[in-house]
């Protein structure tokens, strides 16, 4: 430590060169040779890897996605009666009227329909309108105001009027299928601009005369053949149907596509419509996206309220590239965040050559880490998540110098500091443990979610965990360096008002040394009790009712609630019967059984894109007899399982065998004179393989066994069986309930494992899987969230205990901690949050976020004075409450300059740091305080300490340095000074001061640093102070006379009636003789508690 302290002294600009010139490098090879992390894909890396369920996931897609897999043996020829088909008729047959693509039924209806160019299509933009009073949209005034909305701001738009789908003439825009339009079409006027209100009151009469045969299905988009989107060959007709109702299928198509599904169920009320929008970008270019960005972007920034109506939602189709342009945007905010702390940091320290260089510290410990991420870790894949450790280590770093600066200029303050070696050395021996601790807790809870199976999450803890690491390291080298060289080199200071400090200093001391301690002490009994209760009821809101939810919808959300799209994802998507009839159509989850690849996942499991290869079992063999047999047994008992439910009359793919038994009867002949009944099931081995080839291609002829890349059956990798899947439908629907859908996986997962018992040895390695993405990623968030809690809550327990080695604080810390997590999960879940991927993070974070001040406090209280307990607590306060109430203010800063975000992940996670931040200082003020005021450790009481090394030592004892800084152990100042910078301190005391004079001598000495009255400045050991010296114990317990006497019936301690004076008992600057035989030694200063 001397020698590294030596040069800090002595060469400051060594370190800072060294530590740049790294930098630099790091920086040079990552710009050069690493990729720029890209956000095209936002939901990328937002599923799990090696779990069971994904394994299975992922092999299955492999198998499908295998080039090299057929449904066919290679040598195998598929015979018609007239000609041969070649493999790729058979996977492109010919499209029928109702396939076609999106641009031959434009083209058709161009031709066909005079007013619209198409019927309602859900790839075409969309727009929702809603009245700002919940008035009725289908009213005149109304459908007028929607009418001039989209003409003024959209159709007008020249990016619109670019991109459009035209007419058949080419000349205009086609019209938007809007409710005005659609009035206008039924009325015959020819746009919605010359409606008049007999028209929109007739369309509405219509309407309620036409909706029961919607609501009874017979008025269907079928019943206008003219108009309808299958073509004139699928009409069926509507003969019951009044013909009004039947016009252009207009009623039905504004029932719906265009009105929300309460329209005439309630009270018959129309309170948001959909307008289709005749573009699309589903064919990106980079052209059209930008136009799709900028038109959204023009229709969200000047689209303004048209009378009672406005636009609440829309759907564009670009949600991802719309996220790239808003992460780009919202950066500005962190850039606000950076300043705002920047400032705080400046009028902390003073300097603002210390401020400039701990934001470029900052800056490397991000590079040093994405350096470490990508070249050492060789981490391909950065998700956005990632982008939020920006936020994280701002707030950090500033906590981190508040530590340093504060100890350093305590350290000056000191008299007795010595040479400039000296005071690095001492600064740096308690501001690294300090920071270590601080550092290490939030490092092990990011790190502890690495045990999550989610990438994104599992990437984040790596990435936001080795940043942490590296500010460390900056703060022991690179701030050290810097605030030496100030100190040498550049001690100027651009704040320079002694009288603006000298009234903060004032007040900055009259709140942290007399009223917050007062009242947060003489309230004690009711912290424990409020905030007692607010974490028991905080445990009901988050186990019993509402209760902490997982995810409910597969939809990904990105933006913040009120944006447009985000609107129409989560709020409005269920609300239009076109949406919802795609949403309950929902098939049944498969009962997919899978022979001859391993479950395994032999991609990255830190890259999303890389998903690996298929793994073939060797032992695989279902040709053998008893194969075959158990193979029959096995799909009959999933029949009776009480799973399956039968969908359709030919399942001749789900269960090959079945089939293949049927063909295998057919009469012999002299062209097949072994695949027929002459063979008795079960066939020979070499029969079941010669049979095989025939059978596949036979069952194809027929179009009975239409293949692609899902259906089941055998698979074949040139002539040989390699893998064969058994797949059934259950009788249970796609659903987002975790608890169901948990049951089944679990209750046919036994049932496989019980079947496969008794399989033969080729038949033994079989596994079960079906559409459990969803699920998995709720299985995963539901598992993973508790092992990386409790993770970080027992690296949490031993960092408090090994910090202040008492068993009764490292308690009451942990009930605090305890109480904290609670509030804020109770908090989370009061805001409609549910325990998504991001949340996971959150609340894992959030334990490393919140030990940090009660951990500080616990500390504080061990290291004062050996006192009473209510003395020790009311020390405490005096002396950590007004940095730890900085590192607050600059982390809830931090957050709140993201919250105005449009970005999802920037603005929950300024949202959580603000809650966190609030509820930790809330609860390590407060609760944790009184707590210590009341029950804490009193002497040596649950006190444990590290063994001393030399107590068996006979060597000669030379001088020991005892300058002793009470931050030794602790982040905090034990001043109850405010402003370091205050022009009332000297803080030019370097190697050129001799400290033979008494401390108040100095003119500049504040008046709570100098010794009292009648007191010299040098005492034998016997007055110094001890548990055995009785008359400092009464001097601090306030029993001597010139303290005020006790207050029985209030219970505050005499410290507390000292008020700013407790300092000067506390803190006493007094000399300290050694027993050596040099009695110069006895000239020597040391401050003790």
């Amino acid at each position: 430590m001397w020698c590294y302290a030596r040069v800090l002294a002595h060469y400051p600009y060594v370190v800072l060169i060294a530590v740049l010139v790294v930098s630099l490098t790091c920086l040079i090879v990552t710009v050069t040779v690493g990729s720029r992390p890209a956000f095209e894909e936002p939901m990328a890396g937002f599923e799990p890897r090696g779990t069971d369920i994904s394994n299975r996931l992922t092999a299955y897609a492999n198998l499908l996605e295998d080039t090299d897999v057929s449904p066919q043996p290679h040598n195998a020829v598929v015979q018609t009666a007239n000609n041969q088909l070649a493999l790729s008729d058979i996977l492109m047959p010919e499209m029928n009227n109702s396939s076609l693509p999106y641009e031959y039924k434009h083209a058709r209806w161009k031709r066909r329909a005079p007013f619209f160019c198409d019927v309602p299509d859900g790839r075409w933009l969309k727009v929702v309108y809603h009245s700002r009073s919940m008035d009725n949209l289908f009213t005149f005034h109304n459908v007028q105001s929607m009418c001039a909305l989209e003409e003024t701001y959209i159709t007008s738009n020249p990016i619109y009027k670019q991109n459009c789908l035209r007419m058949a003439d080419n000349t205009d825009c086609c019209r938007p299928l809007s409710l005005g339009n659609y009035i206008s079409l039924l009325t015959g006027q020819p746009s919605c601009s010359n409606l008049t209100e007999s028209d929109v009151t007739f369309v509405r009469n219509l309407i309620e005369k036409c909706v029961g045969f919607y609501q009874n299905f017979t008025l269907t988009n079928n019943c206008d053949k003219r108009h309808s989107p299958v073509g004139e060959g699928y009409f069926r007709g509507c003969v019951e149907i009044p013909k009004s109702c039947q016009n252009y299928n207009a009623v039905y198509n504004i029932i719906h596509f265009v009105a929300d599904h309460s329209f005439h169920r309630t009270d018959q009320k129309l309170r948001y419509a959909v307008s289709f929008l005749p573009i699309s970008f589903q064919s990106m270019t980079q052209r059209k996206v930008d136009d799709a960005v900028n038109l959204y972007l023009d229709i969200e920034s000047k689209a303004e309220r048209v009378g009672n109506v406005e636009i609440v939602a829309a759907d564009f189709g670009i949600k991802d590239h719309m996220f790239h342009h808003y992460l780009t945007k919202d950066s500005h905010w962190l850039a606000f965040s950076g300043v705002s702390i920047f400032f705080v940091v400046w009028i902390f320290t003073g300097s603002i050559f210390i401020t400039v260089m701990t934001f470029l510290s900052m800056f490397l410990s991000l590079e040093l880490a994405y350096f470490l991420y990508v070249f050492v870790f060789e981490i391909t894949f950065f998700p956005y998540m990632n982008l939020v450790t920006v936020l994280l280590i701002i707030a950090i770093g500033a906590d981190d110098v508040f530590v340093y600066t504060q100890i350093w200029h305590l350290a000056k303050k000191e008299r007795n500091s010595g040479t400039l070696e000296k005071l690095v050395a001492d600064t740096l021996k308690h501001a690294t443990m300090s920071m270590f601790v601080t550092s290490f807790t939030t490092a092990g809870a990011l790190f502890a979610n690495v045990v999550s199976p989610i990438t994104s999450i599992k990437c984040f803890s790596i990435y936001a965990g080795t940043t942490v690491i590296c500010n460390l390291m900056l703060m022991v080298t690179w701030t050290p360096a810097a605030i030496v060289a100030e100190e040498k080199w550049c001690n100027f200071c651009f704040i320079n008002s002694p009288k603006f400090y000298k009234k903060l200093h004032t007040y900055y001391r009259c709140f942290f040394e007399q009223m917050l301690p007062k009242f947060v002490l003489r309230l004690r009994y009711l912290w424990i009790l409020l905030f007692g209760a607010i974490g028991i009821l905080s445990g009901v809101i988050i186990f019993h009712h509402p209760r902490l939810r997982l995810p409910t919808s597969f939809h990904f959300q990105m933006f913040r609630n009120d944006h447009l799209m985000e609107m129409y994802d989560q709020e409005l998507r269920e609300s239009f019967w076109f949406e919802k009839a795609v949403g309950e159509r929902r098939p049944l989850l498969p009962l997919t059984v899978v022979w001859g690849i391993e479950n395994t996942d032999t991609g990255a499991k830190l890259n999303p894109y890389d998903k690996g290869s298929v793994v073939f079992d060797p032992s695989f063999n279902p040709s053998t007899q008893r194969s075959q047999i158990w193979l029959r047994n096995f799909c009959r008992n999933i029949r009776e399982s009480g799973y399956y439910k039968r969908v359709t009359t030919f399942e001749v793919p789900n269960c090959f065998i079945e089939h293949f038994v049927l063909y295998m009867k057919q009469p012999c002949s002299m062209e097949e004179p072994h695949c027929c009944q002459k063979a008795q099931f079960p066939y020979p081995e070499h029969i079941f393989n010669h049979c095989i080839e025939k059978y596949i291609p036979d069952a194809m002829k027929d179009y009975v066994y239409f293949w692609d890349k899902y259906t089941p059956g055998l698979k074949f990798v040139g002539n040989k069986i390699r893998a064969l899947v058994v797949q059934f439908s259950s009788n249970l629907s796609y659903t987002y309930d975790y608890q169901v859908v948990d049951a089944f996986y679990k209750g046919m997962s036994k049932f496989i494992h019980e079947e496969l018992g008794n399989a033969p040895e080729g038949m033994k390695n079989g596994w079960f899987v079906s559409d459990f993405k969803f699920y998995g990623i709720q299985k995963s968030l539901a598992e993973g969230l508790p092992v990386s809690f409790g993770i970080s809550v027992l690296v949490a327990s031993v960092v408090t205990f090994f910090t202040s080695l008492n068993v009764l604080i490292t308690l009451y810390a942990m009930v605090t901690i305890t109480f904290i997590m609670l509030t804020t999960t109770a908090s989370i879940v009061l805001m409609n949050w549910e325990l998504n991927v991001l949340e996971s993070v959150i609340l894992t974070v959030a334990v490393g976020l919140s030990i940090d001040f009660t951990l500080h406090y616990g500390v504080a209280y061990r290291l004062a004075p050996d006192l009473d307990r209510k003395n020790r607590a009311y020390c405490s306060l005096i002396r950590v409450s007004s940095v730890i109430f900085m590192a607050a203010l600059t982390t809830f800063l931090a957050g709140l300059f993201m919250v105005p975000s449009v970005t999802l992940v920037y603005q929950k996670f300024g949202i959580f740091l603000m809650l966190v931040i609030t509820i930790s200082w809330l609860y390590s003020t407060l609760f944790f305080q009184s707590l210590l005021n009341i029950i804490g450790p009193q002497g040596g009481f649950g006190q444990f300490h590290w063994p001393s090394l030399d107590c068996c030592s006979f060597a000669t004892q030379n001088h020991v340095d005892r300058t002793v800084y009470t931050m030794s152990e602790s982040t905090m100042s034990t001043s109850c000074s405010g402003y370091h910078y205050h022009p009332s301190i000297d803080t030019n005391a370097t190697e050129h001061d001799f400290f033979s004079e008494r401390s108040d001598s100095h003119p500049g000495t504040p008046h709570h640093y100098r010794t009292r009255p009648g007191r010299s400045n040098t005492r034998s050991k016997s007055l110094s102070m001890s548990p055995d010296n009785q008359s400092e114990r009464k001097l601090l317990n306030g029993e001597d006379k010139t303290s005020q006497p006790h207050d029985l019936s209030t219970g505050n301690s005499s410290l507390e009636h000292m008020g700013p004076n407790i300092c000067e008992s506390v803190i006493d600057i007094h000399g300290d003789a050694d027993d050596d035989d040099d009695d110069n030694d006895s000239d020597k200063q040391s401050t003790e508690v």
